[in-house]
């Protein structure tokens, strides 16, 4: 991956490759972002270039013999670390999903991760001690083809106390040797670790970054790209889930749902609950997300005259009435529940319990209304 495949981040982009140009580089670098942003991207871009045989002034060259391996992940002095399951397992065991998820989607998240290694998205992930000597031992050579080794982590929030058996050769690496931990939380890192890396703050996308990669990967109208981009909330990830989510139709099922909490129809609240817990733990996040903004944007629009909704077609209908079935009071209670059932399905919680659950606070909340 070239800077140039990059979405945004200009300014990032630049002081990466202007430290590069100066023989500035870290030896150990932690890129920390929310979810969804290009932190990973950023990893590989700058991997590339530190490789690149003809680089340009601001970028690697794509067409020599490194760049043509980095980019497909094979380049033998590049090496990946990255959460799995089983408690002994290594990453290499998964580098051909790995490979793939990387080149069709560098955006990806746990969620996404595990649902490509385990048939149970809900088994948990972990960087294993083997995992840890295997680190050791691959830094500990030679570089086959380079003149330098790296070694890209991918959610190091997952090494836990393993991440101490590394502490040795991240703060005295041999020779020409790069570490770049990707992360997404800085304060569930090891502070052990996080004091021997240089720190790299990645943001979140901005709405308009997101709308022109929509645009151009998607070939989204503008109204639409406007759209999904306003609910991503920074996040590509969410924004490509998004995409596929307006297609199902959400808005229908969010509106039914509701309908069925204010009748007190518990029984079709809890059908429709099934069939959204069905859709698995990404999908029910984007679902209720979608249902937060839905109700942010009630609040709004009840609060404030001449309110301009920021959602289209049977998103801005149902929200017009929607708003006028609840005071700020109750919908502000709704949102805390909901956000409250992402949470707990985030944490593997039972999704079909949690959702009922919610119902019954939703339907509570109705009932104190009327």
């Amino acid at each position: 991956m070239r800077f140039s495949d990059v979405l945004g981040l200009d300014e990032l982009k630049g002081k990466l490759i202007s430290n590069f140009k100066q023989n500035r580089l870290p030896h150990a670098q932690l890129f920390v972002g929310p979810e969804g942003c290009g932190n990973l991207s950023l990893a590989l871009a700058l991997t590339q270039l530190i490789y690149c045989e003809n680089p340009s002034e601001n970028d690697s060259c794509g067409i020599c013999g490194s760049c043509i391996k980095i980019s497909k992940l094979t380049h033998p002095d590049v090496h990946f670390t990255y959460p799995t399951v089983g408690p002994k397992e290594v990453s290499t065991t998964f580098i051909t999903q790995w490979r793939e998820i990387v080149n069709e989607h560098p955006y990806f998240n746990k969620v996404d991760w595990v649902s490509r290694i385990a048939k149970d998205e809900n088994k948990q992930l972990n960087i294993t001690r083997e995992e840890s000597r295997n680190i050791i031992s691959k830094l500990s050579l030679k570089p086959f083809e380079g003149n330098a080794k790296t070694l890209i982590v991918w959610m190091p929030e997952h090494l836990d106390k393993v991440g101490n058996s590394l502490l040795k050769i991240i703060e005295e690496p041999p020779q020409k040797t790069y570490f770049i931990l990707v992360a997404n939380n800085f304060d569930d890192l090891l502070s052990t670790i996080t004091s021997r890396t240089q720190l790299v703050k990645v943001p979140a996308y901005s709405e308009e970054e997101i709308v022109t990669y929509l645009s151009q990967k998607y070939h989204l109208d503008k109204s639409k790209a406007e759209s999904i981009a306003f609910l991503s909330e920074g996040n590509i990830n969410n924004a490509i889930s998004l995409v596929e989510s307006v297609e199902n139709n959400y808005a229908e099922m969010f509106r039914n749902w509701m309908l069925a909490c204010y009748k007190n129809n518990l029984n079709e609240a809890a059908n429709l609950m099934d069939e959204v817990a069905k859709l698995g733990r990404t999908q029910i996040q984007l679902f209720l997300r979608n249902g937060l903004k839905i109700l942010r944007e009630s609040l709004l629009y009840k609060n404030i005259d001449n309110y301009e909704i920021k959602f289209e077609g049977e998103y801005k209908e149902f929200i017009k009435k929607f708003s006028s079935t609840l005071n700020a009071s109750h919908i502000e209670n709704s949102y805390k529940e909901i956000n409250d059932t992402i949470y707990f399905i985030q944490r593997n919680a039972n999704a079909k319990i949690s959702l009922f659950n919610l119902s019954l606070a939703l339907r509570h909340n109705f009932i104190r209304k009327r």
